[in-house]
């Protein structure tokens, strides 16, 4: 049964591409979004879809009693995958250019698994947001939906084929049963995980069912012919639709039962518009409107690539006429892909099985080849300069280097040398910490005390209670002390934080006297003492080294010489020399101790640099890298 072609559902395809690619597009005019709820666009393809695609197979249910799933699963390849794959393999020369490694193995995983129809159960377990700022940056976030669509035709004509076959007599009652379970999931989990609820087909499937009650409607009872409802209803609907598009926003609950709103304004159009008879029907048919709907998958497809890479190029943020530009250019490309690829691979007369299978077989090759390629190449690393990939692949280690981390427990690490040592600090010294625990040869036992923001002060816990800094854990190592002699302690700490951030009970001078007593108890527990002078920090608060590197390094093709000399940041250590002024009084005070200036490694001429032979030496604002606290480590070891 040939069904008859409805020139309004292309125009309401067009409704939807265009607050989709305006939601995306965040085209601000007089201060103000007016399209915060494009994303109903999706919900409004999805209604569409639903529609259509029962109503194919109910049709041939109806004259057939079966589906021929060959011919079905045929038409939805050609529809949906050359353009698609398409799409990607022109978009590799952009991401090769634009994307830094992680982001381009990203982008590799979420072609692969678009390809294989899943990047909606991808994107949700890679936990990116949809909607978010980041998640713009993104170049194929938008095929979640495809991933939706695709595992609807894969599952709805097995369960629609089967309710026929056993329940012919209940085959509505079995849809609407699904709708009202999807709908009532997709409510419950639209406050309790936002997510998987966004992603999932679970909370999406009432949308498609929705469609294909109205397939089902139109199929036993013809279209509605009623002056009054046909013209009226949908207006109510373009209202409803419109009302969501402008007045929604990412905080509203979505999907939920909310989104009936969009939904069943869409249902509306599609049951009472009548191409030419009613208002809506005659504007939805106007040439120019159909021509959008008639390419609005190519428009879907293309235009979140060109934003993504557009936002990663442009380090000041894409003004509205940029915007304007790339929909514009949406539109030529789509246009373009529309009459070369997309018509051309429907037309069976033009391209049969055998050539279609062909063609998809070379372009799905090539599809998988060059992501396989991008994830082997752990993101073609060697495209970068060489203090950019050490920026990117640096590290800092200390929490997986011991056995108790930020517990009241004391596990010593036995070696094979002859020293017992106890090495006490926060997370600053236990950058160095993780790096000696590896060469065994030089103790017999290594005692590592390693608190995050809380060193061993006698005396001392935090206002706030935070890791693990009270009077108990100090009792445990005072305790342990008590029945221990070491022949080295190494004492380290972030001492500036603790006097300028005031997080311990003790203030300045009560607190300088608890370090004392500290340092008088562990004094008397061994013959070498070591304190570890505090090193110069990044001086800017609000962001660290690594992140403020990469920023700087992100568009890593364009970099200039200047850039470089820019790159090389450095800090005068005579800040944290009159930080820790009392500090290093009390530390020179005991005459036998050793005082570890990290500085007089790290640093030339009083600058510390970021970089020694473009390895960075800083993490972040504070914590060495693994490299920078190699070097530290080898000269600490010299003391043993």
């Amino acid at each position: 049964m040939k069904l008859p072609y409805r020139s309004e559902i292309d125009g309401l395809r067009t409704i939807a591409v265009l607050s989709v690619i305006l939601y995306h597009a965040q085209i601000v005019v007089f201060g103000h979004d007016f399209f915060k709820g494009g994303f109903v666009g999706v919900d409004i393809f999805f209604v569409i879809s639903g529609y259509l695609i029962s109503r194919i197979l109910l049709s041939e249910l109806f004259e057939k009693g079966k589906i021929s799933f060959l011919q079905f699963y045929e038409r939805r390849a050609r529809r949906i995958l050359p353009i698609l794959f398409t799409v990607f393999i022109v978009s590799f020369p952009l991401a090769y250019k634009y994307l830094l490694p992680n982001q381009f193995i990203e982008y590799a995983q979420s072609i692969l698994s678009a390809t294989f129809f899943g990047s909606n159960i991808f994107f949700y377990f890679t936990n990116t947001q949809y909607g978010a700022e980041d998640s713009l940056l993104q170049p194929f976030l938008h095929t979640w939906s495809l991933g939706v669509e695709e595992q609807f035709y894969i599952l709805f004509p097995i369960v629609l084929l089967l309710a026929y076959k056993f329940a012919k007599n209940h085959l509505v009652t079995i849809i609407a049963v699904l709708i009202l379970i999807s709908l009532q999931y997709a409510d419950w989990q639209s406050t309790k995980n936002t997510q998987l609820n966004f992603f999932m087909l679970t909370s999406r499937l009432w949308e498609l069912g929705i469609g294909s009650l109205l397939a089902f409607y139109e199929l036993k009872y013809g279209r509605v012919k009623h002056e009054l409802l046909n013209q009226t209803m949908p207006l109510l609907g373009l209202a409803m639709i419109g009302h969501a598009i402008v007045f929604f926003n990412n905080q509203t609950p979505h999907p939920s039962f909310i989104t009936l709103l969009p939904t069943l304004g869409t249902a509306l159009i599609i049951l009472y518009s009548v191409n030419t008879t009613d208002l809506v029907g005659k504007v939805f048919s106007w040439k120019p409107i159909v021509g959008v709907g008639l390419i609005s998958y190519s428009m879907y497809l293309w235009h979140y690539p060109l934003f993504a890479f557009a936002r990663i190029a442009d380090t000041n943020g894409l003004h509205n006429n940029e915007k304007i530009w790339l929909i514009l250019f949406t539109f030529v490309l789509s246009i373009v892909s529309y009459f070369l690829i997309e018509k051309p691979f429907r037309n069976k007369q033009f391209i049969n099985v055998k050539k279609f299978s062909v063609a998809i077989l070379l372009l799905l090759i090539a599809v998988l080849g060059m992501n396989w390629k991008v994830i082997e190449t752990k993101g073609f690393e060697e495209r970068l300069p060489i203090f950019l990939k050490n920026i990117i692949t640096s590290k800092t280690n200390w929490r997986n280097s011991f056995p108790c981390i930020d517990s009241k427990n004391i596990c010593p690490i036995k070696g094979n040398g002859d020293k017992k040592v106890l090495f006490i600090s926060d997370s600053i010294g236990g950058v160095y910490a993780s790096e000696l625990i590896k060469n065994k040869r030089l103790y017999i036992s290594f005692v590592p005390i390693i608190k995050a923001h809380c060193p061993f002060i006698l005396n001392e816990s935090r206002t706030d209670n935070k890791w693990s800094c009270d009077a108990e854990g100090n009792k445990v190592l005072r305790d342990y002390l008590s029945k221990n002699e070491f022949d080295i302690i190494i004492y380290g700490g972030r001492y500036s934080y603790y006097f300028s951030k005031r997080h311990f009970v003790s203030k300045n001078d009560k607190l300088l006297e608890n370090f004392k007593k500290t340092f008088d108890l562990l004094s008397s527990k061994t013959n070498k003492l070591i304190f570890l002078a505090e090193q110069s920090e990044y001086v800017d608060e609000k962001t660290d080294i690594k992140s403020d590197l990469m920023l700087k390094t992100k568009y890593f093709w364009n970099i200039t010489d200047k850039d470089l000399e820019e790159l090389n940041i450095s800090y005068s250590k005579k800040i944290k020399m009159k930080q820790n002024k009392e500090m290093y009084e009390l530390m020179k005070s005991y005459s036998d101790a050793i005082i570890f200036n990290l500085d007089d490694i790290l640093c030339i001429d009083g600058n510390c640099q970021a970089f020694i032979n473009n390895e960075l030496i800083y993490y972040d604002r504070h914590h060495l890298t693994q490299f920078g606290a190699r070097i530290v480590s080898k000269k600490l070891e010299k003391l043993f």
